[in-house]
């Protein structure tokens, strides 16, 4: 009997190790990212049945760098992998999502973001000022100002890098 329940319990235990790990994210790997007029940031918020917004969400649209970084630093516009180029069908948007962030900006008539004497009129702010919003603050930052950044991804089935981290 006691052999038994040892077994049952050794099953069970291993029933756990494979279901938490089945659940673990991806590895993330780093893009280096020059921002620039190409990219395109699109932010989104999640509004439950009853209209009540939720989460946000941004979308950061790049061109894919023809050399690897280990080779050559992004053009404007472009993400590059820093071993390797990017394989044929790999996203070119990464994606980021938080419960905890709110982005706005200023746009004059023309479309253009408004500048004054503090540089961009760029606003992520979070519940409280928070490293969160220190992240999405540094990208946002870095497409606009045609910048280096670094975001953590990993492909999510084909269709988008999901940001796990930033800088590098």
């Amino acid at each position: 009997m006691r052999n038994k329940l040892t077994a049952a319990a050794a099953l069970a235990g291993g029933l756990c190790v494979v279901s938490g790990s089945a659940f673990a994210a991806p590895p993330s790997y780093p893009l280096l990212c020059r921002g620039g007029a190409s990219m395109r940031i699109v932010v989104n918020h999640d509004v439950d049945g009853n209209g009540i917004p939720g989460g946000t969400h941004m979308n950061i649209y790049f061109t894919p760098a023809v050399q690897p970084g280990s080779v050559a630093e992004p053009g404007p516009g472009e993400c590059v992998w820093l071993d390797r180029t990017f394989r044929p069908g790999e996203p070119s948007v990464m994606w980021i999502r938080s419960p905890n962030i709110e982005f706005a900006l200023q746009v004059t008539g023309d479309g253009c973001v408004v500048v004054d004497g503090s540089g961009l009129r760029l606003n992520v702010e979070g519940t409280q000022w928070s490293a969160e919003a220190n992240d999405w603050q540094y990208l946002v930052c870095g497409v606009m100002r045609g910048e280096l950044f670094t975001a953590h991804v990993y492909n999510e089935s084909g269709s988008v890098m999901v940001i796990t981290r930033v800088r590098p």
